[in-house]
């Protein structure tokens, strides 16, 4: 009896010192944010809410590589987008007015060029070789003149080198043509389908991907 006695004594102040409600209970702060010296915590928020997500796993650099340039097209098809949707119809009115007086000052241009032909045409006819004086006191009409020559000389230049580089496949084609007709065991057509057959056919080869632009 004495002993039952005794244990039911001990019960009170047991709940007393077990009880959370205590203001004499420690409290046991969180071993990730105390700032003892023990150890250094690196708690960092990585696409996640949750202060207890781990950090990714990096892989190697790789430049240029499918992932990094789909996710630099995402983003800008997704700017351009939003810029797209944030026009208004005041702003669509105001591009379509400046587009308008572009193409206005354009027409115009088109026409005092036509005109400015057609005045240096005919004083050629009359006999004229040398440019008019109202054209030589002009420095914009001067300055139109010598982009119009440059023009000319590049054109001619331009003509001149796929005349040669025509030239140059045309014999090549010859020469091929020729080759393969000293091969007497197959007709002609044969050789060709072979090679096209062979072309279709072949492996493919992995071709690297392209720099992007701004890489």
């Amino acid at each position: 009896m004495e002993e039952a006695l005794a244990v039911r004594k001990e019960w009170p102040s047991r709940r007393a010192r077990g009880s959370p409600f205590v203001r004499s209970s420690t409290i046991v702060r969180s071993q990730t944010f105390s700032p003892g010296a023990r150890s250094q915590y690196v708690c960092r928020l990585y696409r996640s809410d949750s202060d207890s997500s781990t950090l990714p796993r990096k892989s190697h650099f790789i430049r240029n590589t499918l992932e990094r340039r789909t996710l630099r097209y995402k983003q800008s098809c997704r700017s351009s987008m939003a810029e797209l949707m944030a026009r208004t119809s005041l702003d669509l009115e105001l591009d379509l007015q400046a587009s308008r007086t572009r193409q206005r000052q354009l027409n115009e241009e088109i026409g005092t060029l036509r005109e400015l032909r057609q005045r240096l045409e005919d004083a050629q006819l009359r006999g004229q070789t040398d440019l008019p004086h109202w054209v030589l006191r002009d420095e914009r009409f001067r300055s139109l003149l010598k982009e119009a020559e440059r023009q000319t000389r590049q054109t001619k230049l331009d003509y001149h080198q796929e005349q040669v580089a025509e030239k140059m496949l045309k014999k090549a084609s010859k020469e091929i043509y020729q080759l393969r007709g000293q091969n007497h065991k197959e007709p002609i057509q044969v050789q060709t389908f072979r090679e096209k057959i062979a072309f279709f056919t072949r492996p493919r080869i992995n071709i690297p991907p392209l720099p992007a632009d701004d890489v």
